[in-house]
């Protein structure tokens, strides 16, 4: 993986908000298959909801001296866009291990650097997000279990002082319970409809929650 170069136009590639990104047909993503790193949480591709929180923390306006923490990473497109776009301090968290040697191909081509942690979203305590600004998740509440672990770290997110919560998600079910769950907490939370044409048309409902 060393030394990896992406030409441009190079099948199989995404270059969108000045990253690039691979697709599972790539040659890089393959020889990684080929050598037994199988995501088994669904950490499989670039999910298409990365890119409307892309979108978000443009407008946003993140500063270089923020930490963002991107929960459930996958192979990483929003921990690298923010690394890349603002110069912030990341923290890219999967419960599966084998999403890791995507992430660091995908940091390597793009040239940032990404600090890795595994944990599931329960073990993410208050002390651990103690000095985090932002939480960003794409993708993420797609079962109904997750729904009340998502609130609860939600929750300790914000006593700790988290500024800004962002999940995105397509439309599933457990996501719009999550929402309301945090409205009826009291939480300053609103849903927002986002819609893109770039790489290619797609929208998604973000779920932002202020401190």
């Amino acid at each position: 993986m060393s030394g990896t170069v992406i030409r441009a136009g190079e099948p199989h590639t995404i270059r969108t908000r000045g990253i690039t990104l691979l697709r599972s047909g790539h040659r890089e993503i393959r020889r990684l298959k080929r050598a037994n790193h199988t995501p088994s949480i669904h950490g499989n591709k670039v999910w298409n909801s990365s890119f409307l929180i892309m979108d978000h923390l443009t407008r946003r306006k993140v500063s270089a001296d923020e930490h963002m923490m991107d929960i459930g990473c996958g192979w990483g497109p929003l921990s690298i866009f923010a690394a890349k776009r603002f110069g912030c301090r990341v923290t890219a968290v999967d419960a599966d291990p084998d999403v890791f040697p995507y992430l660091d191909l995908h940091a390597q081509i793009n040239k940032v650097q990404i600090t890795r942690q595994q944990d599931r979203f329960e073990k993410l305590t208050k002390k651990r997000l103690a000095d985090v600004d932002i939480i960003a998740g794409a993708d993420i509440c797609f079962w109904d279990e997750l729904t009340p672990v998502l609130f609860n770290l939600i929750r300790r997110g914000l006593r700790s002082g988290v500024k800004q919560v962002i999940i995105a998600d397509p439309g599933r079910s457990p996501f719009y319970a999550l929402a309301e769950k945090c409205e009826n907490a009291g939480m300053d939370a609103r849903v927002v409809e986002r819609r893109t044409k770039t790489p290619k048309s797609l929208s998604a409902d973000l779920l932002i929650i202020n401190n």
